[in-house]
């Protein structure tokens, strides 16, 4: 772990704070699963064996995605290299996909059902994202926007400072987001979507179109590709999935106004992200038009689930 994160001694022994938060993460997302599988998962094996393979799956998927994706990394690339998980470097999107294959797997071990395990995942896994982002508060790298002009926020939480200039502590932010889509998809979506399969997806739109809006906050050169972050495209491809499939059940003109505002919103960020990163226009103009083009699949997403409930 770099030294620019921060860490106690506990004897001989380093500890980081990022890794506290993460294995607090990690076991949040455990014990949810838990408590939530307690009334659809009648099967008492499917958390523990979940648990022993999601954790190994999870490292070692987020490991791969960075090491992958990141092209900074590209420059000395080799297995040693990617086998130092001590030294950083992980995906947040491929932690998740590491779960997802932690759940087909316990699915198939136990020949029980992938989508009432996913339904019940999701929000679980919105704790670990929580953790996580709160851990990155404890890092100098990770999580911080761009130089920051915005006067009225300096000396709150939202700001960081090195003492040459302030910083949006976006991984406050997305901490927050996280907590709130667990609410969401605990609270509302998962008694209301009788459905099998309809709480991944609402998770998936929503998380999707959330986390490319925060990632282009982030200004910490993770896993980006001249002026756009992989993991955008990784979550906006979260996010134009589940629109998609909610449109199809309502038929064809669903189907092609979603594919138009997956093109939209998805064209429109790299257009907005040109302007942030190339041109004079005001930061603050930018994201309002930022998070309208999000909101679109997002609204649309919600709609055509609902109209296929009904249907």
């Amino acid at each position: 772990m770099y030294e620019e994160s921060k860490y106690f001694q506990a004897g001989n022994i380093r500890i980081y704070w990022y890794g506290v938060f993460i294995a607090l993460g990690a076991l949040s997302l455990l014990l949810c699963l838990s408590r939530l599988a307690k009334k659809r998962i009648p099967d008492t094996l499917t958390v523990p064996v979940y648990g022993v393979v999601s954790l190994p799956l999870g490292i070692i998927c987020s490991r791969l995605v960075f090491c992958l994706l990141d092209f900074r990394f590209h420059g000395m690339f080799s297995l040693q290299a990617v086998l130092q998980f001590w030294g950083g470097g992980f995906s947040m999107i491929g932690a998740l996909a590491g779960t997802a294959l932690a759940a087909l797997l316990t699915t198939r071990l136990l020949k029980s059902d992938i989508l009432t395990l996913m339904d019940i995942l999701f929000p679980s896994a919105m704790l670990f994202i929580f953790f996580a982002r709160l851990g990155e508060g404890f890092t100098e790298l990770l999580g911080r926007s761009r130089t920051l002009n915005a006067a009225w926020l300096t000396n709150t939480p939202l700001v960081w400072s090195d003492g040459y200039d302030t910083y949006l502590n976006t991984w406050l932010l997305e901490a927050a987001t996280a907590a709130l889509l667990h609410v969401i998809l605990c609270r509302v979506t998962l008694p209301k979507c009788s459905r099998k399969g309809d709480t991944l997806l609402t998770g998936m739109l929503l998380l999707g179109c959330t986390q490319v809006f925060w990632e282009s906050l982030r200004f910490d050169s993770h896993m980006r590709f001249s002026f756009v972050s992989m993991q955008q495209i990784l979550f906006a491809c979260m996010y134009a999935c589940p629109l998609i499939l909610f449109a199809i059940r309502c038929g064809k003109k669903a189907l092609i106004t979603a594919v138009i505002a997956v093109a939209l919103s998805a064209g429109g960020a790299v257009g907005v992200e040109f302007l942030i990163d190339r041109s004079e226009v005001s930061n603050i103009i930018c994201y309002c038009l930022y998070a309208l083009l999000l909101a679109l699949p997002a609204a649309l997403g919600i709609h055509f689930r609902n109209r296929g409930l009904t249907t």
